[in-house]
């Protein structure tokens, strides 16, 4: 009797043990849900909104022009190789508070790819002279007018809210590398449930 509890509570810890490597595989490389945290994506996301991100570790995403993505703090280069990025998700507490900053994660809308020309004048963004708009999001005239060329392997995002985004305006170009994923749907509010790229 004493070996069969024995062999019931391994089983136990062994499929609690599985579960959690399994969904934490998925939430690190697969999906996962994130917070928003800043206003610079307003009106299309707001502060304590939630985003279900698809993420690209082992899917082709074929990102597009005004696809909302999460990425990596665009101030640091992101080196973690899939057993760390693994690692790291399965450990409870990170005490490394530089690392934490590494990890921080930024959402903004792919507005420019590799080689393309984005030109911000009166508040309207041209990619390779196309004047590019998108639904419910407000012009924010801007005084100074601006060229970017982005750079190879990289792309160039801005925040919804223009006048209060910290984006490639400020960080410049976003490399490839730095990507999480893409921004699907917002889930919370619940009562604002919606297909974050339907503007297409």
């Amino acid at each position: 009797y004493y070996y069969k509890n024995i062999i019931k509570y391994l089983k136990n810890i062994s499929l609690l043990l599985s579960a959690i490597i399994v969904a934490t595989f998925i939430r690190t490389f697969i999906i996962q849900i994130y917070f928003i945290p800043s206003a610079s994506m307003e009106p299309t996301l707001n502060i304590n909104d939630r985003v279900l991100v698809i993420k690209d570790k082992f899917l082709n995403l074929n990102y597009k022009i005004g696809d909302v993505v999460v990425f990596y703090n665009p101030d640091y280069v992101y080196q973690k190789n899939t057993f760390e990025e693994f690692y790291d998700s399965l450990q409870i507490w990170n005490f490394n508070n530089q690392q934490l900053t590494i990890d921080t994660a930024f959402i903004k809308r792919v507005v420019g790819f590799e080689g393309d020309e984005i030109k911000i004048k009166d508040g309207d963004i041209y990619n390779n002279g196309t004047l590019i708009k998108f639904a419910n999001i407000p012009v924010n005239e801007t005084k100074v007018d601006v060229t970017y060329i982005v750079p190879s392997n990289s792309i160039f995002v801005l925040g919804d809210n223009r006048s209060n985004s910290i984006d490639s305006r400020i960080y410049g170009s976003v490399n490839i590398n730095q990507i999480i994923g893409r921004a699907e749907y917002k889930i919370y509010p619940i009562n604002e449930i919606s297909n974050i790229n339907d503007w297409k």
